[in-house]
């Protein structure tokens, strides 16, 4: 259904430099997604399975890191939902997927009318500003590619 292996084979085997966090249980998404209130679509959470978060170092995408989704550091989701909540008035049905010099909040629409869309959350105006990708799939297959 969803390929993530094949695509971080390709951006591992370039000349990128990559850093995973390690495959995640569905128990520990399950853990993530009861800590944020949210139910992540089907597509995110294999991302999460197949390597946990992660990717070109820099420019990570959040995950769960160390099978442990109660951690709340930077590059996990638990950390950068709920700091971006705090201080940004993130709204509750975003899921951080990206959060880059306190400037740059990427996140899913884990809303019934979000449907899983990838947008992009300006933490000035405190709104979404922009759809970046139709699903968290198609998003990750744009971020492999736009590296090679």
């Amino acid at each position: 259904m969803y390929d993530y292996q094949s695509l971080i084979q390709k951006i591992d085997s370039s000349d990128e430099e990559t850093f995973w966090f390690g495959a995640a249980s569905k128990d520990q998404i399950k853990k993530l997604e009861n800590l944020l209130q949210l139910k992540f679509p089907d597509d995110f959470s294999a991302f999460l399975e197949a390597c946990g978060g992660g990717g070109v170092v820099e420019s990570e995408i959040c995950g769960i890191e160390k099978n442990d989704a109660t951690l709340a550091r930077g590059g996990t989701v638990n950390y950068s939902t709920t700091y971006c909540r705090t201080d940004y008035d993130l709204p509750t049905d975003l899921a951080v997927i990206f959060l880059k010099d306190d400037e740059i909040c990427w996140a899913i629409d884990c809303s019934q009318q979000g449907k899983g869309k990838v947008v992009s959350y300006n933490i000035f105006s405190k709104k979404v500003e922009k759809k970046l990708a139709e699903n968290f799939y198609d998003f990750f297959k744009d971020y492999i590619e736009m590296r090679l």
